[in-house]
């Protein structure tokens, strides 16, 4: 072969390989654009990626930085410790260097799965659009995942005609693997996180206190789906043959995987436990039915009461003044329009008022023979009070949810066997 620059040997070589300059790119992590730079003599390739590309081409360094390669009768076949060594080194280089870039990559999604939330929350606490926000961070929540996959899909065919032994190239799947279920945990927590802006008004964004409660609660509940589901995957990876295992690592993770599927269970089962009791509390003891209101036991004192003219804080003051009707059309006054009675157990009115307060949300009382006192009156504020509340009690079933998880989460780790090399 005529003498060439190093730049045309690689040119050659790599048409003669059938390889297109992206295919050599991809084996080289480097730009399709860069190998067309070194093929037109504009640059040359890195020292440290020559024995790279000299083991790809099955060529000797030598060769390639003389832009030519030997005569055939002075070629030596790459036998010997030696170049056993040289190869293996090479290897374990393009394993390093690959294994780097896509770690590099997993941060770049996570990156992305910040911004996610970061839009997210934007739409929803500073618009209140708190549908959009979700629905704007699934976005990048998805794209995140998305590239991720696909990342891992290039690293993995980076390595595969590396001539790596069947150890060595589990070894970086598992790497690899393990990295990629990494990344996507962050990208699910975040997604659990918002996902209770999706079940607000589209147009009502969701406050800062309800977000931290359901979003923490939520992302739990996703990361504790997310991990199932990773534990059936991880079998059926290794069932297919996509990593393998020695006798150690098959002692241990045969005990590792019956660890998770016992704390599993016992996880589910307290989960399920508290979420039955918080939904028990909910519905026992809800807003409504745990107001303490004031209580009357004259007529007089609750008639009082009932006719302070106090707007409803919870609706707009309006200036439109009403006009009221009786029963045959006949205009009435309001006073007459606002008279109001109460009855006894034998429908016998035992107190009449005018009903100008419209801060009272509920009047509760017992009918009975010729009384129905005493008589407790909720108004608005003691509604507010009561869904204090059982905001408090919503926050501490949240927090429960949350403990529970990282109870288990710690037993794990402490009762885990790890795998120690020889």
């Amino acid at each position: 072969m005529e003498k060439k620059t190093i730049g045309a040997l690689i040119a050659a070589l790599r048409k003669a390989n059938g390889m297109t300059q992206r295919d050599l790119a991809d084996r080289l992590h480097v730009s399709d654009k860069t190998v067309s730079r070194w093929e037109r003599d504009e640059g040359t390739p890195d020292l440290a990626l020559i024995p790279v590309i000299a083991e790809i081409f099955c060529v000797s360094c030598d060769e390639l930085l003389r832009g030519e390669r030997k005569p055939p009768e002075d070629r030596s076949a790459p036998e010997g410790e030696n170049a056993t060594a040289k190869g293996e080194k090479q290897r374990q280089w393009l394993l390093k260097s690959t294994l780097s870039s896509y770690q590099t990559q997993c941060y770049y999604t996570m990156l992305l799965s910040a911004i996610g939330l970061i839009c997210a929350l934007i739409c929803n606490l500073a618009f209140l659009k708190a549908v959009l926000g979700f629905l704007l961070g699934a976005i990048f929540f998805l794209s995140s995942i998305i590239f991720l996959l696909i990342m891992k899909n290039q690293a993995f065919l980076s390595v595969e005609d590396a001539g790596l032994d069947a150890q060595s190239l589990s070894a970086f799947h598992r790497r690899v693997l393990k990295l990629s279920e990494q990344s996507i945990a962050l990208t699910v927590g975040l997604t659990g996180f918002t996902f209770p802006m999706l079940l607000v008004d589209a147009h009502v964004g969701l406050g800062m206190t309800g977000l931290l409660i359901y979003g923490a609660t939520s992302a739990a509940a996703f990361l504790v789906a997310y991990a199932v589901i990773c534990y059936f995957v991880n079998a059926s990876l290794l069932k297919r043959g996509l990593y393998i295992l020695n006798d150690a690592e098959t002692a241990v993770y045969r005990h590792n995987h019956s660890l998770k599927r016992i704390l599993a269970i016992i996880l589910v089962v307290l989960l399920a436990v508290t979420c039955l009791t918080h939904m028990a509390a909910t519905e026992i003891w809800g807003p409504y039915s745990i107001m303490d209101g004031t209580t009357f036991d004259d007529y007089e004192s609750f008639i009082t009461f009932m006719e302070q003219d106090i707007p409803n804080s919870q609706s707009p003051d309006t200036q439109i003044k009403e006009i009221y009707f009786d029963e045959n059309g006949n205009e009435i006054s309001q006073d007459e329009a606002l008279i109001a009675t109460l009855e006894d157990q034998h429908g016998k009115v035992v107190c009449s008022y005018i009903d100008r307060n419209k801060s009272v949300i509920s009047i509760r009382y017992v009918p009975q023979e010729g009384t129905i006192l005493p008589i407790t009156v909720c108004t608005q504020q003691d509604l507010i009070e009561a869904q204090n509340k059982v905001a408090i009690r919503n926050l501490a079933f949240g927090a429960t949810y949350c403990l529970e998880v990282v109870v288990i989460l710690l037993l794990y780790v402490k009762k885990r066997k790890k795998y120690v090399s020889p």
